[in-house]
């Protein structure tokens, strides 16, 4: 009888430490799961990023299209009202005239928006690094997680098996 309450409390301290150490183990999973949680949020942010460069990189391009569209308007209106005033006065110069206005607008169509684009590339080109640079980092951190979370899987079987052979003798 006094056998069966030894190998009945001995169970139990085994089943109380396999419980710490189970617990503890648990725990250190649901730290492992709150990492790669935020690792999906910052690569969240960085598709955010991405997606509002692609949005002001279409709102240029239709600022830009607006702009082309007003110019060639204009440059029509003018174009008749010069023909008009050029029909009735005979005079050569109404073209070369138009011609310089329109590489003036030319011009200061370049001078709009050529800074814009080349920042926008610019740092559309650093978003896409830091967005590789991220994934790279995340990566070698997940398998770094892999890699500690067996280790610990394995130490924590040891040490039960440890306290299991040790209870005993206790």
């Amino acid at each position: 009888m006094n056998t069966n309450i030894t190998t009945m409390t001995n169970q139990q301290s085994i089943n109380a430490v396999d419980s710490i150490w189970d617990g503890w183990l648990n725990s250190f999973k649901t730290l492992q799961g709150f990492q790669t949680e935020m690792a999906e949020k910052s690569l969240q942010a960085v598709e955010n990023q991405k997606e509002f460069m692609n949005t002001t990189r279409g709102a240029l391009k239709k600022m830009e299209e607006e702009e082309t569209k007003i110019k060639e308007e204009w440059k029509t209106n003018l174009q008749s009202t010069l023909n008009t005033v050029d029909n009735n006065q005979g005079n050569p110069l109404v073209s070369t005239w138009m011609n310089q206005i329109e590489e003036i607008n030319n011009s200061v169509q370049a001078l709009s928006w050529t800074p814009s684009k080349i920042m926008l590339d610019l740092f559309t080109q650093s978003q896409n690094q830091f967005e590789s640079n991220i994934k790279e980092a995340l990566d070698q951190q997940q398998k770094g997680r892999s890699e500690v979370l067996k280790t610990v899987e394995q130490l924590t079987e040891k040490m039960k098996q440890t306290h299991k052979e040790l209870l005993p003798t206790v």
